[in-house]
């Protein structure tokens, strides 16, 4: 109703044709759909990068559960450790208590053994024939008086033996009801022991992600740096511009290492409370609170492109980093991306220039390849980054039309677009549609 209503009054006050009435509305459409996409894209990170911090941010919730239970065994091993500890003593010394009484019972044992046979070479002597003589007689009474000896001791040694076997089963029992007293608390110490290998394997891999991911930053970080003082030279960007992107890279450095000092003091700590006996902290060690370096600069610094739409440099291009900030969720920084990186949809890896214009810069960067910098006409410039080839017959000073081929690319392709020097959204000036 609005929109016909609206539509009738352009034609009745200003007499402009419905064609063109038709096309205004269609820009209308269109902006309104921009606005809508950059508000979802000005939250969106790097796909890749996206995909490392969700992997981070789900290895640091197993931590965080690994964390919880060995809190609970920590403190259940901390409440019975006196207990343990007396008992493993007890049961050293019952150990010690049975292996000398296994001394004795076996001392004992060939003492008896000695002893029989002893009573019976008395039995076989006083059986054997003795002549009826004052001698023999005399003989015979030292023997039946040994014999009653020997059986007094055989007695005594037998008792003895039993005695100390009695001792040896109720130390044993002993020793097994202490031990399955302290059995719950040695099969906790098992599992804490497991679930502790369990997190330091996570932590590892967790660290290894991190480092995936700091390497990454830095790396967009420094092209950023590169391509920003590359158009500084060129009096395209301000140095200033430069200067905060060195800020945002030595910020980051920065972060890094705290996080890795943070860490390495967190694992000083659990070892020192271990050795003390102590209770034992664990927690994730995150970046957070940190003051660093905003995008005060690069904020005044970006201007709304309103002029006519291009062509894309890439056939049925899709937009893989978007342009504008994002928060990085593990050292809690905020980037910008002054470039959007695209990708084509099709198997044609050509780059097109995106306008009529001139060859200011054709350089090469182990960080993003080979790369171009055309000057268009009100002082608006393109860069094309990443280039796998730069077309031979590209120059610098040469006119280049608007669709010419200027280079060829892998898999992605970096443009940028300044106005005024001044950063613009490339993709207010290319129709993806083209």
């Amino acid at each position: 109703m609005i929109k016909r209503l609206f539509f009738t009054i352009l034609i009745l006050f200003s007499g402009v044709e419905a064609k063109k009435v038709s096309e205004l509305f269609n820009q209308i459409e269109e902006s309104k759909k921009n606005l809508k996409s950059s508000a979802q894209q000005k939250i969106q990170v790097n796909k890749q990068l996206q995909a490392i911090a969700k992997k981070i941010k789900k290895l640091n919730q197993e931590i965080t559960e690994y964390d919880k239970k060995l809190d609970e065994l920590d403190r259940f091993l901390i409440k019975e450790q006196k207990r343990y500890k007396s008992a493993l003593v007890e049961i050293n010394s019952i150990n010690k208590t049975l292996k000398e009484l296994d001394k004795e019972i076996n001392k004992k044992n060939v003492e008896f053994a000695k002893r029989i046979s002893q009573t019976l070479g008395t039995t076989i002597a006083k059986n054997s024939s003795f002549e009826k003589d004052e001698k023999s007689v005399l003989a015979k009474e030292i023997l039946e008086k040994y014999k009653e000896l020997n059986q007094e001791e055989l007695l005594k040694l037998s008792r003895n033996i039993e005695q100390k076997n009695k001792l040896k089963k109720e130390l044993i029992a002993r020793r097994e009801k202490i031990a399955l007293s302290i059995k719950d608390v040695k099969e906790r110490k098992v599992i804490y022991e497991k679930e502790k290998k369990k997190r330091e394997k996570l932590i590892k891999k967790l660290e290894k992600e991190e480092r995936r991911y700091s390497k990454q930053l830095k790396d967009l970080l420094k092209r950023q740096t590169l391509i920003r003082l590359t158009l500084a030279k060129l009096k395209i960007l301000e140095e200033e511009s430069v200067k905060e992107a060195k800020r945002k890279e030595k910020e980051l450095k920065r972060r890094i290492q705290k996080l890795k000092k943070m860490r390495i003091a967190n694992k000083k700590k659990r070892k020192k409370a271990i050795r003390e006996g102590k209770k034992v902290k664990y927690n994730v060690i995150r970046i957070t609170n940190l003051k660093g370096v905003g995008d005060s600069y690069i904020k005044k610094r970006i201007r709304k492109y309103r002029g006519p739409k291009t062509i894309p440099p890439l056939r049925k291009p899709k937009v893989v980093i978007p342009f504008g900030s994002f928060k990085d969720p593990i050292y809690n920084m905020k980037y910008f991306y002054d470039y959007i990186t695209l990708a084509s949809r099709v198997n044609d890896k050509r780059v097109y220039n995106v306008l009529n214009g001139e060859v200011v810069f054709i350089g090469k960067n182990a960080m993003f390849g080979k790369y171009v910098i055309i000057k268009h006409k009100n002082n608006l410039h393109t860069i094309y980054a990443h280039l796998d080839k730069v077309s031979p017959l590209l120059k610098k000073g040469l006119r280049v039309k608007k669709g010419a081929v200027i280079g060829k690319i892998k898999k992605k392709l970096i443009f940028e677009a300044t106005k005024n020097g001044s950063l613009i959204n490339p993709k207010e000036l290319i129709n993806f549609n083209l």
